[in-house]
């Protein structure tokens, strides 16, 4: 008989419990909506390139906090100044009743693309396609002049030792190196004259070296343009 008695206790005890779990899911369901609505409204805010990454991480809502829909009467800003840094707090106001306020962290990472060491490279090496990689790497780590396109420095000398994903920085490049052969460009309106020619000392991208024509033997100065290719300002 006793344990006749206990049944409606324990139905109606998980029928409690039943509906316990659909609020928490439900409320789960609010929360998670407002995250990705403070994500979305900082992801429009974040300038970018068309090759970049962008991540735009809220950080979780507490679920004891009550926090109902907001069908069309949720407004987003960011306070101060408005921008949009590392780590940003999106301030999310309901205007419904109930309503309610509360400030969101939003974690921001700009992922470039940076060309790197696909395997161990050693000093002197001669760059060619199977050296190079492209990775994404966060943009606040990145120091120095990187490339995104390994096809500029394919023929470029390596002037210290690479280590694999490790983004490859021009002062670490010998473009035109001392002693190579090279193609001397001269530009004046719309002429262009070519001659070949011999470097005279070390260059990465855009330095300007001493170079001596092959032909008369005269040294001028000349931009680096990209591995064995410079050019004279007339």
């Amino acid at each position: 008989m006793r344990a006749l008695c206990l049944l409606p206790t324990l139905f109606l005890l998980l029928i409690g419990l039943g509906s316990a779990q659909a609020q928490t899911l439900g409320d789960s369901s609010v929360h998670d909506e407002i995250r990705r609505y403070a994500e979305d409204y900082v992801r429009d805010l974040v300038p970018v390139q068309p090759d970049d990454k962008l991540e735009v991480n809220a950080a979780s809502i507490d679920t004891r906090l009550v926090l109902t829909e907001c069908l069309g009467q949720l407004t987003a800003d960011i306070r101060g100044a408005g921008e949009v840094k590392r780590n940003t707090h999106v301030f999310l106001q309901c205007h419904e009743t109930p309503s309610w306020e509360i400030f969101v962290p939003v974690r921001v990472k700009v992922l470039k693309p940076v060309v790197t060491a696909s395997d161990p490279i050693t000093r002197n090496t001669l760059l060619q396609a199977q050296h190079l990689s492209v990775d994404y790497q966060d943009e606040v780590l990145l120091r120095g002049d990187v490339f995104n396109n390994p096809a500029d420095l394919i023929g470029s000398r390596t002037k210290r030792d690479l280590r694999p994903g490790q983004p490859i920085l021009n002062n670490q490049l010998c473009v035109v190196c001392k002693g190579d052969k090279v193609s001397i460009l001269a530009q004046t309106g719309g002429l262009t004259i070519k001659t070949d020619g011999m470097a005279k000392e070390d260059g990465s991208f855009n330095d300007t070296i001493r170079v001596s024509n092959a032909n008369s033997g005269r040294e001028i100065s000349a931009q680096i343009m990209s591995a064995g290719q410079v050019q004279v300002k007339l």
